[in-house]
């Protein structure tokens, strides 16, 4: 199963402009494998999924339990899992539905150093992004799931969001958001 995972991965780098140190981090790291947690609890990939809506240029962005950070919602990828696997497994549990992307590619990738080892025994993510377009007053997520991953959450400005995000890897999803996104939609 593995092996899907890792062809996934391979497949998307090759199809996405990046930084020529940054894909080669990111195909040195996925050539190695034991990609998922349960595989290598130290070093593995995760998704995260940053809702956003153009039309208001807000974000919606949670102060996360774990972390005590503001970030987008996330996790980590399941064993036997791939990309959306993994990205619809964790609306469910983070939202309690689903938001459909057929066949976006993911938009943005960062290795994030986790320096947290009281509350979290990883020590570092290989995040993939997705970027999802939704109108905020459509959005209606259940409160009961939430509070299982952030302590408070909301619709953000980027500025908003900037000023309470101190997470490194959050802010280059914020500045991604205002320049490839909201920039692009005016």
């Amino acid at each position: 199963m593995e092996y899907r995972l890792q062809n996934q991965l391979l497949q998307v780098l090759k199809s996405i402009p990046l930084k020529a140190t940054l894909k080669n981090q990111f195909v040195s790291r996925i050539k190695k494998g034991d990609l998922t947690r349960d595989e290598n609890p130290d070093s593995h990939v995760c998704v995260y999924f940053a809702l956003c809506d153009s039309s208001l240029k807000l974000v919606f962005i949670g102060r996360h339990i774990k972390s005590g950070l503001w970030l987008f919602n996330g996790g980590h990828i399941d064993k036997g899992e791939v990309l959306k696997d993994t990205l619809y497994r964790e609306m469910r549990e983070e939202w309690g539905l689903v938001k459909k992307i057929n066949d976006a590619p993911p938009s943005l990738f960062t290795v994030t150093k986790i320096e947290n080892p009281k509350k979290q025994m990883c020590k570092q993510h290989y995040d993939i992004w997705y970027i999802i377009p939704f109108d905020k007053n459509k959005f209606h997520p259940k409160e009961e799931l939430l509070s299982k991953e952030f302590f408070e959450w909301g619709w953000k400005t980027i500025d908003e969001a900037k000023s309470l995000t101190k997470d490194k890897t959050t802010l280059k999803g914020l500045n991604f958001i205002l320049n490839q996104v909201f920039l692009l939609h005016k």
